[in-house]
């Protein structure tokens, strides 16, 4: 999480947005960075694969 989004107020909750760089090389030591990629639901156009979203929920918690 980061100051620069701001805490969003929901039904008097506060809501963080989470954001996971997405965007590493195809190919090369870059390669290890598709991990983000596998988090997020396949959900598309079949046949452009263009995803509809590329967000969902999490629970974070301290440990």
């Amino acid at each position: 999480m980061t100051k620069r989004i701001r805490t969003l107020k929901v039904d008097g909750k506060d809501i963080d947005t989470i954001g996971i760089p997405i965007h590493w090389g195809y190919e090369g030591v870059a390669k290890k960075g598709f991990i983000a990629n596998t988090l997020t639901p396949f959900v598309g156009d079949a046949n452009t694969q263009t995803p509809e979203f590329k967000a969902f929920l999490v629970n974070v918690e301290k440990v």
